[in-house]
């Protein structure tokens, strides 16, 4: 098609329908629609009664849920959840994500500040500084994190191999908790201590404690950037942490973990990667990730990194055999693993 007769750009289409879709779906998921509606269908009034909404204000909001796939109306006009929010946005379905609709109406309000930190080329105040101001951010994007690693950590796991005489890991941003647990219940002679920023360790001793694993994860507060480690390790893990750095504070950091592994010991950097600028390519992985780089614009002032610079950052810090693992699907990200040296 000759460019200059393509048609133009519908902004109804593509600025004003998907804007007004996540909108409904944030509110939705604050309001608690697809909970209620998660035991059987309602009709609006009753939908509306249980929620403490308007009629009328419930009515519109459902009509695009329903219209985007998310809510079905019955022959006797109940609402009811589409099989796909049952599925995903219910504590019955296969995961709920209701976490993940809380954290986006944060960064709904955040991405208000995109024209000036595209002016600036980095925010007027970041994530870290917002949530320690606002603390029921922090636990809302603690709950939303802790609800993906748990839809990733069977993908990590298969993508790491543990020294057989591993006895010690130190997760590192590992706030949840969650990555560390799944280790030591896969390898039973495993103590593993969690080293994140006091606000990120609100809760997770409490979840360890639930777990029944209180007597093999302890939880170390720190600022990896800036503070010593405190001990030595056979298995340390950086996990989505490096997004959140500049490379100049991840080549630092990373040596510093490559000195706090024990002889043989294994690191591991978790991480959504960037291809480089001259082979960017169209997809929906590559649209993903574009997408994530500007949101940490806003949010950090960081950037995502390319795989050869994570690759770097293992080899200047004096690691071997560094090996590089992509989850499926793609978007999930890629491990990337190294030795150091000698023998445990």
């Amino acid at each position: 098609m000759n460019p200059s007769t393509a048609p133009l750009p519908s902004l109804a289409l593509d600025v004003y329908l998907p804007m007004m879709k996540s909108a409904a779906l944030i509110t939705a998921g604050e309001l608690g629609i697809f909970a209620a509606l998660s035991p059987g269908p309602l009709p609006v009034e009753e939908l509306a009664g249980r929620l403490g909404t308007s009629v009328q204000g419930t009515d519109r909001l459902c009509a695009v849920l329903t219209q985007t796939g998310y809510l079905e109306r019955t022959p006797e006009n109940r609402l009811r959840n589409s099989p796909h929010a049952q599925a995903w946005l219910t504590e019955s379905g296969r995961q709920d994500w209701n976490s993940g609709l809380r954290w986006f109406g944060h960064a709904w309000q955040l991405m208000s500040g995109l024209r000036e930190a595209v002016v600036r080329g980095s925010p007027a105040t970041t994530l870290w500084d917002r949530m320690h101001a606002h603390p029921g951010m922090g636990q809302d994007f603690a709950a939303y994190m802790k609800d993906y690693a748990a839809s990733v950590a069977e993908d990590v796991q298969r993508a790491i191999e543990v020294p057989a005489t591993a006895r010690t890991l130190l997760d590192v941003g590992g706030s949840h908790g969650l990555h560390a647990a799944a280790f030591c219940r896969r390898f039973p002679g495993l103590h593993a201590v969690i080293y994140d920023l006091p606000v990120s360790l609100t809760h997770t001793r409490n979840w360890i404690a639930g777990w029944g694993l209180a007597d093999r994860i302890t939880c170390r507060e720190g600022n990896i950037v800036s503070d010593a480690l405190p001990s030595t390790f056979d298995v340390i893990t950086y996990f989505l942490v490096a997004h959140n750095q500049t490379d100049e504070n991840n080549a630092r950091i990373i040596k510093k973990l490559a000195q706090a592994l024990n002889p043989g010991g294994r690191l591991y950097v978790y991480e959504y990667v960037r291809e480089p600028a001259d082979r960017h390519r169209v997809s929906s992985t590559e649209a993903l990730a574009a997408a994530f780089d500007l949101t940490l614009l806003v949010e950090t002032g960081t950037h995502l990194h390319t795989a050869e610079r994570i690759q770097a950052w293992l080899s200047d810090a004096s690691l071997e055999d560094i090996r590089r693992t992509d989850l499926q699907p793609s978007e999930k990200g890629s491990v990337f693993g190294a030795s150091r040296p000698g023998h445990p």
